[in-house]
């Protein structure tokens, strides 16, 4: 009995200091990282993103981190005020995960009518990749500068 208890003090234990070992390093970094498992998965939206076709789309630099089982999928969303309304718009793609930080650069295609235009915007963006027995996945957002 005594030894079936000491086994839950000393788990419980673990469990606090790895907690507190997350929250320490959390809050380290602008994106927190999702570890679990033995997967890792970072996200960090960068600036400027880059005007295409006048506006028509905006290529977002993104930093991926991720050791996920073969690639994981990055999508990002842009939302911008344009004169009396707002330019909105999503694109995605996938990215091998090489356990090291890497740009990649993510075209993001307006849509709704309005385009994007230089200027400052919200730019959002999850990475999802998956691992033997275990997925999750990560956000990051950011205001942006948009340029030509």
């Amino acid at each position: 009995m005594r030894t079936k208890l000491r086994t839950k003090v000393v788990a419980a234990l673990v469990a606090l200091a790895a907690g507190a070992l997350l929250a320490l390093f959390a809050s380290s970094g602008p994106a927190v990282a999702f570890f679990s498992g033995g997967l890792f998965l970072d996200v960090q939206v960068e600036s400027p993103a880059r005007l295409v076709a006048r506006g028509a789309a905006v290529d977002v630099p993104v930093e991926v981190t991720c050791n996920a089982t073969g690639s994981a999928f990055v999508q990002v969303s842009v939302t911008q005020k344009a004169g009396s309304g707002v330019a909105q718009g999503f694109g995605s793609t996938e990215v091998g995960c090489t356990g090291s930080g890497q740009q990649v650069t993510v075209r993001v295609q307006a849509s709704g009518g309005k385009t994007f235009k230089q200027g400052t915007a919200v730019a959002s963006a999850e990475v999802f990749g998956c691992r033997p027995g275990v997925c999750g996945n990560e956000t990051d957002s950011e205001t942006i500068s948009v340029q030509k």
